[in-house]
């Protein structure tokens, strides 16, 4: 019974126990009563439900007993008047269980419902917000209830079968007698019953696919479903690939399969994680950071209150309502049972009530412990059924009112942070108008301009080891205090972190509460630009700081050789420079307690040589290991900077998706808007992702990339007749080029008003051109120069001096085909 215990929840025990125990209505006590006992009170959970009842007819006893883990209000125990043997029957009914009908549930909320009857009770509850006088922490739990049990209210459940049998009772019936045949022909050996076996064995297999066949055919209907709603339902089916379940894990080389045995390894674990770092009261910064934090900590509310009076973090009816509108409607919810969905659905009217609440929160910087509390999901990140801990991504789902409470406070820390410019314009992610293509170009533009005097350029890229769940939190905080941060934040940042938990839930079994002493938690709305706030002079570590390129925790560090060494002497000087910035990268990880994994910390050498050159680069003693190509921030970088990598990548996924578009054009051929709104959803993201490196790409290349446009373009319209001049010049459709041109000229006024030092880069670049081509111009220094001619690499600086940013303005500005790399 322990064994069964340790594997299920939901456990009934019945039977002949022979256990006599005064403690369930027995006269008298035996052995195995005496057995008994002790073990239902090392269970709390198994409860004897005839307890008193008189079970045999040879002695006024109980020793049939009726166990379960079933509470004992829902469970009823009568014995019956039967003499065939000398035991009683007993009849019990359970009445919180349910047979399983192989159906289940599904919840439809109608949110008409929902919004309507918030409408109505919005008087009553301003009415009683007055009457009760309830503080801000009690009025929240008393909205989420209300919320929980109003979805409830309006929810409809629809029953659906549970399991779906995949093919037909035709063919059910057909396999059985295959397998019938099988077995006859293991046994007999003849050759009656091999030819009987081959001819039904073809015959299941020509069923089989028909069987496939119609089960497609059905499925396209849906897809091409005049309706969006069921369009996109059906469609997103095919796209969406899911991470793998995991059914154990493996730690140690030991495997732990059993549900309690893996929440105990993920508690463990995750204990271990988000234990607080080590630190050392004679150093420097340790002691000013636990300072720090010991002094907010006793903090007073008097002192508190004077503080919040003289902030900002008070506000208007309006932000909260964009916040509110803002949230994305999602049906995921943390323990409090609120989606974003029911907050968005929300009348305009609950926007009054809410800022006065969030605003006496503000006032004393106050943070409640439920919305600290996370529920955390593990995704696989691998193929593998038992993968390791950290191979699992932890995803915490916060209380939705607490997340709304974040972004309230961002708004006014991000006005500050930008007011003294404190983000490093090296950092693009959290930051509005840039992305990852801004990094991207940037790198490129660098990595371009130096290939042109130099062989070679080394790029490290820096993995840093679970960056959000290793954050210092009072480091975030000791360097907020440097830069003058308001004590009002730095006090709502303090509580903010204080008494955070988590919940691991495991298919609904919840493990026990895990306290959060580091590390920010991914899913928060703070957590990203709490990291980015904590490593803002990341970038001054190294000797070069505008050759280092961030988003988030993605590190990609450029380093360019002396344009005034010779090939040796680059690759003495940059290997030496690589490893002094590495050991200071060292000491900046170690001060700041952010550990770097030296083993995914690697780098590429972009050349024009056959041969890469080979460097000796060390971190913390670990050499890093060089490779080919890198995939930075979703593109492939290959050494040679051929973006083979890239373009087979993204047009890999454009023929998964065309086969669907092929499918959709023999079911529906004239269905011209629904193949044109799939293509715009599946195909174009992966053929707009390579705009911004179109005009580095070789003739072959863009003609791959065009030639595949060209054919959804002709499934699309149903054109398979028509010529390329045809299709662009009678019908008038874009060609790929004209679409990219729109979109990079947007890019490029993007770049003009907000990533203005990829412009200063650009034109530094120049200015050393402009410098050189005066040095060979002016008579003076002509006539000091050593006799003979400027060697290869200085005329091919002089003459070829185009860089990565003047293709793209002469791709974008004029409309000729782009000269070859």
């Amino acid at each position: 019974m322990s064994f069964v215990m340790q594997n299920s929840q939901h456990i009934i025990i019945a039977g002949d126990f022979n256990a006599k125990n005064y403690d369930w209505g027995c006269p008298e006590m035996n052995i195995k009563g005496q057995k008994l006992k002790p073990w239902l009170d090392a269970n709390k959970k198994i409860h004897i439900h005839n307890q008193g009842m008189i079970t045999s007819l040879r002695s006024e006893t109980t020793i049939d007993l009726i166990i379960s883990t079933e509470q004992q209000s829902s469970v009823h125990c009568q014995a019956l008047p039967y003499f065939g043997s000398d035991h009683l029957p007993i009849l019990t009914e359970f009445t919180n269980i349910k047979i399983n009908k192989q159906q289940r549930n599904i919840p439809k909320i109608n949110w008409d419902i929902y919004t309507s009857i918030l409408t109505i009770l919005n008087p009553e509850i301003n009415q009683m917000k007055q009457d009760l006088n309830m503080n801000p922490s009690e009025w929240f739990k008393f909205f989420e209830q209300l919320l929980h049990a109003l979805k409830l209210r309006s929810t409809h459940w629809h029953i659906i079968e549970k399991i779906r049998p995949s093919i037909t009772k035709a063919l059910r019936v057909m396999l059985k007698h295959k397998h019938y045949l099988q077995n006859r022909y293991r046994h007999t050996r003849s050759e009656e019953d091999r030819q009987s076996l081959r001819a039904w064995h073809k015959l299941v297999l020509h069923e089989f696919n028909q069987h496939k066949v119609n089960r497609w055919n059905k499925f396209i209907d849906n897809v091409a479903s005049p309706q969006p709603t069921t369009f996109w339902k059906t469609i997103k089916i095919l796209n969406k690939k899911r991470s793998v379940e995991f059914s154990a894990i493996t730690e140690n080389n030991k495997i732990h399969r059993t549900p309690d045995q893996i929440l105990s390894c993920l508690t463990q674990h995750f204990k271990a994680r988000f234990q607080a770092p080590s630190t050392d009261l004679t150093v420097k910064t340790d002691k000013e950071a636990l300072d720090l934090w010991e002094l907010l900590e006793q903090a007073q509310p008097e002192d508190i209150q004077l503080i919040s009076q003289q902030s900002d973090l008070t506000f208007t009816t309006k932000e909260v309502w964009e916040v509110l509108k803002s949230l994305k409607p999602k049906n995921s919810s943390s323990f409090d049972n609120i989606s974003n969905k029911m907050i968005k659905n929300i009348p305009e009217g609950y926007a009054q009530i809410l800022t006065e609440h969030y605003n006496a929160l503000f006032a004393d910087l106050f943070w409640q412990k439920q919305w600290k509390q996370s529920r955390t999901i593990c995704f696989n990140k691998v193929e593998s059924a038992a993968p390791t801990t950290q191979q699992l991504r932890p995803i915490s789902l916060l209380p939705v009112l607490g997340k709304v409470y974040e972004r309230l406070f961002l708004i006014r820390f991000k006005k500050w942070l930008f007011k003294y410019g404190i983000l490093p314009w090296q950092q693009s992610g959290a930051r509005s108008n840039q992305c990852t293509t801004s990094r991207l170009n940037h790198m490129l533009e660098q990595t371009y301009a130096s290939l042109l005097s130099n062989t070679f350029t080394p790029i490290i890229f820096v993995d840093f080891l679970q960056a959000f769940d290793l954050l210092w939190q009072e480091g975030l905080l000791l360097k907020l205090k440097r830069l003058n941060c308001p004590f009002s934040y730095l006090i709502w940042i303090k509580n903010y972190f204080t008494d955070r938990s988590m919940f691991i839930d495991l298919n609904g079994q919840i493990s026990e509460e895990i306290s959060v002493k580091r590390g920010a938690p991914q899913g928060s709305v703070f957590g990203a630009i709490a990291y980015i706030v904590a490593h803002h002079d990341l970038q001054q570590v190294f000797q070069n700081p505008e050759n280092n390129h961030l988003y988030v925790d993605d590190l990609g560090s450029v380093y360019i050789p002396s344009l005034y060494e010779e090939y040796k002497e680059q690759l003495t000087e940059i290997q030496k420079r690589i490893n002094k910035d590495l050991i200071k990268l060292h000491d900046y990880a170690v001060e700041w307690h952010q550990p770097v994994n030296s083993k995914k910390t690697e780098y590429v050498v972009f050349d024009r040589v056959v041969k890469s050159p080979k460097l000796k680069i060390y971190y913390n003693g670990n050499q890093l290991e060089q490779k080919k190509n890198f995939k930075y921030l979703g593109y492939r970088l290959d050494s040679k900077l051929s973006f083979n990598c890239v373009v087979v990548d993204h047009l890999q996924k454009c023929r998964q998706t065309y086969t669907i578009l092929k499918y959709i054009h023999n079911r529906f051929p004239s269905f011209f808007k629904l193949k044109q709104r799939f293509f715009n959803t599946y195909v174009w993201p992966h053929l707009h992702a390579m705009s911004s490196i179109y005009c580095l790409l070789s003739k072959t290349q863009r003609d791959k990339i065009n030639g595949f446009y060209r054919r959804c373009l002709r499934i699309i319209y149903h054109l398979f007749q028509c010529s390329t001049n045809d299709l662009h010049g009678v019908f008038q459709l874009p060609t790929l080029e004209e679409k990219y041109r729109k979109t990079l000229t947007k890019r490029l006024s993007n770049i003009e008003r907000y990533e203005q030092e990829l412009i200063q880069c650009y034109l530094m670049h120049k200015n050393i051109i402009n410098t050189t081509r005066h040095h060979y111009r002016e008579k003076a220094i002509i006539q000091a120069m050593p006799i003979g001619r400027p060697s290869t690499r200085m005329l091919n600086f002089y003459n070829k001096s185009t860089t990565y940013f003047d293709k793209l303005i002469n791709f974008c500005y004029t409309h000729h085909t782009p000269e070859e790399p």
